[in-house]
C-alpha cells in the first residue's frame, strides 16, 4: 500500500507533532511504501521512507500553493493520505483533492480543540478521525535504568494505533 503523510512538523523540528509523524512514518513504512510530505528545511532521513518537504521560510500564501502541489503530485497513485495536525495541511489538501482523497485520514486530531469551519470541513471529508495518538516515546537518561517497563508500554500503544490505522485501510 502506498500511504502519503502530510504534515506541518517533522524532524528536527520537536514539537509532538514532528515525533509523531516520524515515527508513524518509521512503523508504517515496515509494510507500507510511505511518503512524507512536510514543511521543513533539513528533514531528518529515516530508512526506508521518502521525505518531501517544501521551504517553510516563504511567503504563507506561497508556501501553501507549494504544500497543495506537492501533495497532489505525490499522493496521486497514492492509496491513503494521513493529514497530520492542521490547517496548514487541510487546507492544501482539500484543494489538491477535492472532493477528497480516495482514503483520507485526519490524525492528531487533538489539535482540532478549535474546531473552526476548516477543521469542521477537513473531518467531514476524512473517511476516519484518528484523535488519540501514542505518547511522547519514554525519555532514556544517561546513568539511569532502562525503562524497560515504560518502554513496552509506548510500544503497545504503537502496537494498538496501527491495528486501528490498518482497519481504516481495510474498510473496517
Amino acid at each position: 500500500m502506498r500511504i502519503v503523510i502530510a504534515t506541518p512538523l517533522y524532524p528536527p523540528e520537536i514539537a509532538d507533532a514532528a515525533a509523531y509523524a516520524k515515527e508513524l512514518a518509521r512503523r508504517l513504512a515496515k509494510d507500507h511504501a510511505v511518503t512524507v510530505v512536510a514543511y521543513a528545511h533539513l528533514p531528518e532521513e529515516l530508512p526506508g521512507v521518502r521525505v518531501v518537504t517544501v521551504e517553510k521560510r516563504q511567503p504563507r500564501f506561497a508556501r501553501l500553493r507549494a504544500f497543495r502541489s506537492a501533495l497532489a503530485r505525490e499522493s496521486k497513485d497514492a492509496d491513503a493520505v494521513i493529514a497530520i495536525n492542521g490547517a496548514s495541511v487541510e487546507l492544501p489538501l482539500i484543494l489538491a483533492h477535492f472532493p477528497a482523497p480516495a482514503l483520507f485520514v485526519l490524525a492528531d486530531a487533538s489539535a482540532h480543540a478549535r474546531a473552526g469551519l476548516l477543521e469542521r470541513f477537513a473531518r467531514g471529508r476524512a473517511r476516519a478521525v484518528v484523535g488519540s495518538v501514542p505518547a511522547q516515546k519514554p525519555e532514556i537518561l544517561p546513568l539511569e535504568p532502562e525503562p524497560t517497563a515504560a518502554l513496552a508500554a509506548w510500544n503497545a500503544t504503537w502496537h494498538a494505533h496501527l491495528v486501528q490505522f490498518e482497519k481504516i485501510f481495510n474498510g473496517n
